[in-house]
This record gives C-alpha cells, sequence and structure tokens, in this order.
C-alpha cells in the first residue's frame, strides 16, 4: 500500500520561507515514520523564480532548482498545480504580502488547505476575514495560521481551547513583538537605537519593512487577529495605536534607516527617564472589548520589564483565570522559530490527513 501524500506548494521563499523548507527537507524522513504520510514539496515561488514539479522537488538542491527557473508568482504557482497534484494539497504563504485573499480563495475552491504566516490576510478589511473563514468551513478545509501571533508560540492554541472549554475571556495583555521587545532591552543597555535596529534587521527579527515594527503596525494586527479569534467584529481602524518611535519620512527601507540615528538621543532620554522612576519602557499590547497598543512604562521587576530578548508574552486573564492570568511567553522573533510554528500547523494537516487515509 502506497504511503499517502501531502503536497505542499510555498509562496514565498524570503528568510522564513527558507527555513522553513530546510526545516521540512531535514525532517521529511522521520515525518514519514511517524505520521505515515509523505511531505512532497511540490511547488515554491518567490518574486523573481520558482519551480514546480508534481512528483516533489529535489530539497536538497532547492535553491540551485528554484534560481534556475523562470519567474512565478503565487497566482501562477497555483494555477500549474490545480489539476495536476493528486490527494491533498496545501497551499504556504511564507510572505507578508497585501492583497493575497484572493490566491487564498482559489486555493480553498480547488480544495487546497491553508498555512499562512502572512499577518495582512487576516488583519485586513473584516468581510475579506469573514470571506475566507466563511469558504474555509464550507470546504471544509484548514486554514492555520497560529505563527501570525506569537511565531512558534502556542498562543492562537491557547485562546481557542480557553473558549472551546466554556471560559471567557477578559483580556489579553502584554508584549506581542519580540522585535521590539529586542530593541526595548538594547536601549536598557544603553545601546544606540539606530545600531540595535541594524542588527535586529540583520539577524532577521524585523518585518521586510521595519517601520512595519517600528510603528506598531505588526503588533496591532497581531492584536486585531486576537480580538477577531475571540469574537470580535472589528476593523483595522479600530486598533488605538501610538508608534515605538516615529516612522515619517519619505523614500525606501534603506532611506529610512539612514535617519534612524536621528532618533538615538531622544530614545535614549526617554528610556533614563523611565530608569530614575524605577520603571522599564515596553510596548504593550490589549485586547478587551477593542485592541490598544503603544509605548507604556511597566515595573523594572515586572515579568515586562524583565524581558531581556527577543520575546513575546501573552497574559490571558478570564473568568477561570482572574486572579492569576494565564501566561504564555517565550522566543516571538527569528526565521527558525517562526519557520518552526509554520511546520507545525503543516504537520497537524498531514496528522488529519494520515487518518483520514
Amino acid at each position: 500500500m502506497a504511503t499517502p501524500r501531502l503536497a505542499i506548494v510555498q509562496v514565498g521563499k524570503g528568510s522564513v520561507g527558507s527555513a522553513l523548507i530546510d526545516q521540512l527537507a531535514r525532517a521529511r524522513g522521520a515525518l514519514r515514520d511517524r505520521l505515515g504520510v509523505d511531505l512532497v514539496c511540490a511547488g515554491i515561488a518567490g518574486r523573481t523564480s520558482g519551480a514546480f514539479a508534481p512528483e516533489g522537488l529535489d530539497l536538497r538542491r532547492w535553491r540551485t532548482i528554484v534560481g534556475a527557473e523562470r519567474g512565478v508568482d503565487g497566482a501562477g504557482l497555483l494555477r500549474e498545480a490545480v489539476g495536476k497534484l493528486s490527494g491533498p494539497a496545501v497551499l504556504v504563504d511564507a510572505t507578508a504580502e497585501d492583497g493575497l485573499t484572493g490566491l487564498y480563495a482559489r486555493a480553498l475552491e480547488s480544495g487546497f488547505h491553508i498555512v499562512s504566516c502572512n499577518k495582512k490576510p487576516l488583519a485586513g478589511p473584516l468581510s475579506e476575514y469573514r470571506r475566507i473563514k466563511d469558504l474555509a468551513r464550507r470546504r471544509r478545509r484548514f486554514w492555520l495560521y497560529e505563527v501570525t501571533v506569537g511565531a512558534g508560540l502556542p498562543v492562537l492554541t491557547t485562546l481557542r481551547d480557553l473558549l472551546d472549554s466554556g471560559d471567557r475571556l477578559q483580556a489579553i495583555e502584554g508584549c506581542f513583538s519580540g522585535t521590539l521587545n529586542y530593541l526595548a532591552a538594547a536601549l536598557d543597555r544603553g545601546e544606540k537605537f539606530s545600531k540595535a535596529l541594524a542588527r535586529a534587521r540583520k539577524l532577521g527579527y524585523t518585518e521586510p519593512d521595519p517601520r512595519d515594527d517600528l510603528g506598531g503596525r505588526d503588533v496591532a494586527r497581531k492584536a486585531l487577529i486576537l480580538a477577531r479569534e475571540a469574537g470580535l467584529d472589528l476593523e483595522p481602524e479600530a486598533v488605538k495605536l501610538e508608534p515605538f518611535c516615529p516612522v515619517e519620512g519619505g523614500g525606501g527601507v534603506e532611506a529610512y534607516m539612514k535617519r534612524t540615528a536621528r532618533l538615538d538621543g531622544d530614545l535614549a532620554g526617554r528610556w533614563k527617564a523611565a530608569g530614575r522612576r524605577g520603571k522599564r519602557r515596553r510596548f504593550v499590547a490589549r485586547v478587551d472589548r477593542g485592541c490598544s497598543a503603544g509605548p507604556a512604562e511597566v515595573p523594572a521587576d515586572s515579568a515586562l520589564g524583565r524581558l531581556a530578548g527577543p520575546e513575546n508574552v501573552f497574559a490571558f486573564r478570564t473568568e477561570r483565570y482572574a486572579d492569576h492570568p494565564l501566561v504564555v511567553s517565550g522566543p516571538g522573533a527569528g526565521p527558525a522559530v517562526t519557520a518552526a510554528g509554520a511546520f507545525g500547523d503543516i504537520i497537524r494537516i498531514a496528522r488529519a490527513v494520515g487518518r483520514t487515509s
């Protein structure tokens, strides 16, 4: 009897996408033995190159194979895959692109499951979010996106388990950005903001455009995703947002990075002033009956004040956890942990395939 297979077609081969493919290549054999399902990467698409092979790409040479092929976008890859793949398949969105809900809809209508690392389809207009949610439900397909909030941490799983078991949410509060926590901890140590930001970008902690982090937009998207998962019908504009630091000014990413040295003095002064009061500055988000995110001073000896690197903290206060909140914390930035979170979603689909084959 042939081993059931799950075909994977992936859009995006940047730092997270590349890490995910490499993790799949290393784990494929062991997962086939353990789950009884063969994970086959049938296609990879980037902005300038891509490749598709129904029988599966040789992941030992995927960079060479993909780089040698013509450019193909996500829509082109999906068109090639539809009708040429037998059995269950999953579309992985490892991009940070806008406007992909149409691609998601076509994938679901074609029988694909979806795993998303991309927050934007989840944090756009409420009507688009509902459309994809409803379509996935009608088509009985997974749309999984654990990694969009907290990278590899089980944040959305925890929230769903609490609500599905009958608990009632009062609030979620914490530091939702490993990137901003990394920068805040560097400022605690007296480092220059511009130097710390450049290092965070090099390490892959920031979004492709760091202004998404610094302006608070990335945290706002996470807060909105959590709010919607909790049943709040909120539009993006409903999130009350204050930036970590100024992000105004024209030009692209490189032009902005060159301007960040102008912020060093002001941010150093704010951090020193907080320290004199026995406080530390952190970027704090909250979800209750609405959403908010912005800089705040917290006690230096508190859980948020003690954060010292690219970590996230999510404190769930519910009817059951009213006096002592349920806390999920750990690494919240970096390609490896982000890819691992998406890989976990793929494995969840693979387990379901194994049970029904």
